[in-house]
């Protein structure tokens, strides 16, 4: 049967349709998009599925499903949309970036970026919003000093990337995009020349020779906007999930020791990436029973499994590390070591600091902004404490 793709969600819960699809089967076929020349679509909402499919890269694809090779063309760096064997050549350059020791070494530094924003947070007084003051400028700063940004540029280029993603302002948001573009060709640039110890630094010194000065510096940038775009997302959601659930910020404060699943919690629940680039079948095959063709194109509702392991927002949850918020296989997140750091750091910080954080207008009043391209967020949180 052909159904209409539904909404993925209503605020932070999966749509009705979307859940009801999911009670039918694991796979469900759609209407056809303009632009993929009939090929069959198909949403995915069984989690075994969805990992199989996300699991395969011998049998699906990550390119997009084009017929003009001019239409290939792609930013280089964006891992995503690589299929091997030019994904594992690049993969392989970052990875070691992302080792546990490597990311455990800027802990200090994380934890002083936080700390520092939040202090200037509680300075301004509430009720403010904690997207524009905190939700972006920590992740940027932060991704800045990973990606081995100097120190007096780190204002300056945050401003930018978030003005290239929140400006209402469409000439001064293409004017900070190239903005952050020049600044990553300069800085992949330098780090060819003099390769310093931070990410970029470090790809450019150990691995120079399989990347482009081209791949350098859309690694850059791909890698510093989704890690300063999602994040700052991601830090969103933990403050409007406690900030609603004021028991499970106190039970957090009572017992730091639950950071770890509190974590886990804050990235399953919400789910800000919402669906992976669609994947294209190879060839013929069947899942679950349904048969799939050679060129069908699959979207797995990431929302729709991670939903399955608990509709409550719960940070003792046992099953959450069980959740696909980062994706799998292959294009598993590479920077998902990142991300739990910053979340690791910040969730106990905020429940020392603001034990009586709550919302400062009606939960219903507040604008959540789509999850395509981007990842899910809210437009303003406005806070009081």
């Amino acid at each position: 049967m052909v159904v209409p793709l539904p909404h993925q969600r209503i605020r932070l819960d999966p749509a009705p349709e979307l859940s009801a699809l999911q009670k039918e089967g694991p796979l469900h076929r759609y209407d056809t998009e303009t632009g993929l020349n009939g090929r069959r679509q198909w949403l995915v909402t069984g989690y075994d599925e969805v990992r199989e499919i996300l699991a395969d890269a011998t049998r699906f694809s990550s390119m997009r499903p084009v017929d003009d090779e001019a239409d290939r063309a792609h930013l280089p760096g964006i891992l995503q949309a690589y299929d091997p064997p030019d994904h594992t050549r690049l993969r392989g350059t970052v990875a070691g970036a992302f080792s546990v020791r490597r990311i455990e070494r800027l802990r200090p530094r994380v934890e002083e970026i936080i700390e520092e924003g939040l202090d200037d947070l509680e300075s301004m007084g509430s009720p403010i919003d904690f997207v524009r003051y905190a939700g972006w400028p920590i992740p940027a700063l932060i991704a800045c000093e990973f990606l081995g940004v100097p120190r007096d540029d780190q204002a300056d280029l945050s401003r930018m990337i978030r003005d290239s993603r929140e400006s209402r302002i469409p000439k001064q948001r293409a004017q900070s995009s190239l903005g952050v573009v020049n600044y990553c060709e300069k800085l992949a640039a330098r780090e060819r020349r003099d390769p310093g110890d931070e990410l970029i630094g470090f790809i450019a010194r150990e691995h120079g020779d399989k990347v482009s000065d081209e791949e350098l510096s859309g690694l850059a940038e791909a890698i510093l906007i989704v890690a300063v775009e999602q994040m700052a997302a991601q830090l969103a959601m933990a403050v409007l999930l406690f900030a609603t659930n004021p028991a499970q910020l106190s039970l957090l404060r009572e017992r730091p020791e639950l950071v770890d699943s509190a974590t886990e919690e804050v990235l399953r629940f919400p789910t800000i990436v919402e669906a992976p680039s669609p994947r294209t079948a190879l060839v013929d095959l069947d899942i679950a029973g349904y048969e799939i063709h050679a060129g069908d194109v699959l979207t797995c509702s990431m929302l729709a499994v991670n939903r399955t392991l608990g509709d409550k927002f719960d940070i003792t949850r046992e099953n959450s590390p069980g959740h696909l918020a980062f994706g799998h296989g292959i294009h598993h997140c590479v920077g998902a070591p990142l991300a739990r750091l910053e979340l690791r750091v910040a969730l106990p910080i905020l429940a020392r600091r603001f034990p009586n954080l709550r919302l400062a207008v009606p939960e219903e009043e507040l604008r959540f902004v789509a999850g395509k391209p981007a990842p899910f967020n809210i437009e303003e949180l406005p806070v009081e404490w």
